[in-house]
């Protein structure tokens, strides 16, 4: 892929003015040593594993070290070794992150215990994934330069204080003025196949206005039966320098998922007679005509310009679209150990449409306020999403007939054409925030700010009891504050503070939306900065209080999760959750040749009376990775990594009624090796769950189903 490095010596070799791309937080002036220092520091980008500066915590351009919050940063070089193709993926080897579903297709992500439903493009909040409320793990890996993740809340960024994470996508621009391909080709297991092509070239002759092109094409089966997922994805950018001082960007992206054979579920763990069932990993409960295909599209703008008096501005305007069409089968209830009959059919098919409308301005610079120089950010953001559904009943459904020879040839039903609206619901988000980094004196600096957010939903939910259930009109405003103290060269100690405000999707019994939730979160730690930048730690001790926390709904006498007709889950609030816990990471060049990334994590989440709760999510994890280039032989690069989860329990049902199913810890390793065949042509093999490692992955309604099997990748990679 494209590095800084080659951008950098692609400036110098053109001899041009220079000004940044989009991924910067201003354009520039002319081509001066100061101006130059200027792009090398903004743009943040390294060709290891650590960047110099991030802004998706407080909108400010901090370092890793002043920032007063845990922070990774996945760079290009780790995606491109660990071929991190899908956001699941990085989210997976990301330390503090825990991912579970609850079929092929419904992913979600947490962090400290709670669900990561916070995402940003370029620091600008962006609406998630409204089939999980979650951030939507299908979203490819290479458009963007990297992805930032900001553990615990971030009520200053995304206007909504969820305690725990936003992930920021910082995408790929037209940065070359020189033309450059890049080509890769993957094969894997399962029939993986997978082909990228990422296009730079000057649509003038001094470089003034660029272009970018990314293409992938992939097609895949999987360790399931039956399962098939075929995506394409196109994003294309042009960066024009209006001036030395303005840089215009538009784009678009399109990705397009087309699954077939999902699951929607999971499958039975037991048997009638109460035995376990013990299926192998390739059990489906699917059909030949299942299908959940998702498509995206999103078309931005955005202009940046910078002041002579070192302050910028930023705008920018997008449109986003999600479309989804599905056909869905389920199975449940347990199996005769004779027969395999005895199993009750659940079918389902749906449209749905999201669209978002976003305005976002951005200003920040210097202030001077007695004898010392401060930075300022202010912001005002303002979003649109309308969310349509419609769902199509059907007739009578045959029997599953015997499960232990289920094929998948299960009849389709004859679905209605017109459908019934589910749901037509518009919500409104405005943001106006203000932060500022403040010199309090040498060794001690003062970030803080504030957020007033509101919130406006209307519509209609045809399950709810009320209608006025689903509408909503809330405004708040949200403080932000941290105090960094250098303790030495190298280490710095902080602590922050951030309230909690989150108006949330879940519903009762009834249908009816839960109250926001509402509480506070406070970080302690100490952070280095080492080898001029090239190599961060961190260590982050961790409080979060919270109210109105969604949990599932049992069944009292079949301990089932309680479903809403469409197939959503129930829940209810509980009050006084409490998260404790610690966050160790360490991350970039250790010595020449050397990366690595390592990240430990523990916390523990309690309710009001001191029980545990969320207990399907392992409390303890370890992700680890690590490339070696030997100084003696450069063509050759070796890698390898560990991700460890603590157990996890949940309670799962059975023909007496429930019971708690026990996940014990789990070592998974991975390991890499690149070839440089010639400077512009690589060969990679990549390896996940070396030790095939069978276990269960949990969730809070009973879809269990198996982690993935030892699984390798051969890719080539030519670049011209």
């Amino acid at each position: 892929m494209h590095t800084a490095k080659s951008r950098l010596l692609a400036i110098a070799a053109a001899c041009l003015p220079l000004t940044t791309h989009a991924a910067q937080p201003s354009a520039t002036g002319t081509a001066t040593e100061s101006t130059l220092r200027k792009v090398v520091v903004t743009d943040t980008e390294v060709d290891g594993y650590t960047v110099e500066s991030s802004e998706s915590a407080t909108a400010l351009a901090l370092s890793l070290r002043e920032t007063p919050q845990s922070l990774t940063v996945v760079t290009r070089a780790r995606l491109d070794d660990q071929k991190l193709e899908s956001l699941r993926e990085v989210l997976d080897n990301t330390p503090g992150v825990y991912s579970y579903a609850y079929d092929t297709e419904r992913v979600l992500f947490t962090s400290r215990g709670f669900v990561i439903d916070n995402l940003m493009y370029d620091g600008v909040p962006a609406v998630t994934n409204f089939s999980t409320d979650s951030v939507d793990e299908t979203l490819d890996t290479a458009l963007y330069e990297r992805i930032e993740i900001v553990r615990g809340a971030t009520g200053l960024m995304t206007g909504a204080g969820s305690p725990a994470a936003a992930v920021n996508l910082v995408r790929k621009h037209a940065d070359s003025r020189t033309f450059a391909v890049d080509v890769d080709t993957t094969v894997g297991r399962w029939d993986d196949r997978r082909f990228e092509t990422d296009v730079s070239t000057p649509l003038t002759s001094d470089g003034g206005i660029r272009a970018r092109a990314i293409g992938v094409y992939q097609d895949r089966e999987s360790f399931q039966n039956l399962y098939s997922n075929e995506r394409k994805v196109f994003y294309g950018v042009i960066d024009a320098d209006l001036s030395p001082d303005a840089l215009l960007s538009v784009g678009f992206d399109y990705q397009d998922n087309r699954p077939t054979s999902n699951t929607w579920g999971s499958f039975p763990l037991y048997l009638a007679d109460g035995s376990p069932a013990n299926w192998s990993r390739s059990v489906t409960t699917s059909t030949d005509w299942a299908r959940w295909d998702r498509t995206k599209r999103t078309a931005f703008t955005e202009l940046r310009y910078a002041f002579a008096n070192e302050w910028s501005l930023r705008t920018s305007l997008t449109w986003r679209r999600f479309e989804e069409q599905t056909a869905l089968f389920y199975v449940y209830g347990f199996p005769d150990p004779q027969t395999g009959e005895g199993l009750e059919p659940y079918a389902y098919r749906s449209d749905g449409e999201v669209t978002e409308r976003a305005l976002d301005l951005h200003a920040s610079g210097p202030l001077n306020l007695f004898g010392r120089r401060h930075e300022v950010a202010i912001g005002f953001n303002r979003s649109r999403v309308d969310n349509d559904g419609r769902e199509y009943a059907h007739g009578e459904l045959a029997g599953t007939g015997n499960f232990f020879e289920w094929d998948g040839s299960y009849p389709r039903p004859e679905f209605e054409r017109e459908g019934t609206v589910v749901n037509a619901l518009d919500t409104w988000q405005n943001g106006l925030y203000v932060a500022g980094r403040f010199v309090l004196a040498e060794p001690v600096k003062l970030i803080g700010g504030l957020r007033y957010s509101t919130w406006k939903s209307e519509g209609s939910y045809v399950y709810a009891a009320d209608n006025a259930s689903s509408n909503f009109d809330y405004e708040e405003i949200i403080p932000y504050a941290g105090l960094i103290w250098d303790v030495s060269r190298q280490f710095s100690v902080f602590t922050s503070y951030t309230g909690i405000f989150k108006p949330q999707g879940s519903r009762d019994i009834n249908g009816a939306l839960l109250d926001p939730i509402d509480g506070r979160s406070i970080e302690v730690g100490v952070k280095g900065e080492h080898l001029d930048g090239r190599f961060h730690t961190a260590l982050t001790l961790f409080e979060t209080q919270q109210s109105n926390v969604a949990t599932a709904i049992y069944d009292p006498d079949t301990g089932e999760a309680v479903l809403l007709p469409d197939g959503k889950q129930a829940s209810r609030a509980i009050d006084g959750t409490q998260t404790r816990g610690f966050e160790l990471e360490i991350a970039g060049e250790i010595r020449q040749g050397w990366n690595a990334s390592l990240g430990w994590s523990r916390y523990q989440l309690d309710d009001a009376e001191g029980k545990a709760v969320r207990t399907f999510v392992p409390r303890t994890l370890i992700r680890g990775f690590t490339t070696w280039t030997p100084g003696g032989w450069q063509r050759l690069t070796l890698g390898g990594g560990v991700n460890w989860q603590s157990k996890s329990s949940t309670f799962t049902g059975t023909p007496d009624g429930g019971t708690t199913l026990r996940q014990s810890d789990v070592t998974l390793l991975s390991l890499m090796a690149r070839y440089r065949i010639t400077p512009k042509i690589s060969l990679q093999f990549n390896s996940d769950n070396l030790l095939d490692e069978k276990y269960y992955v949990l969730d809070e309604y009973d879809n269990t189903y198996f982690g993935t099997p030892s699984s390798y990748s051969l890719s080539l990679n030519v670049r011209l």
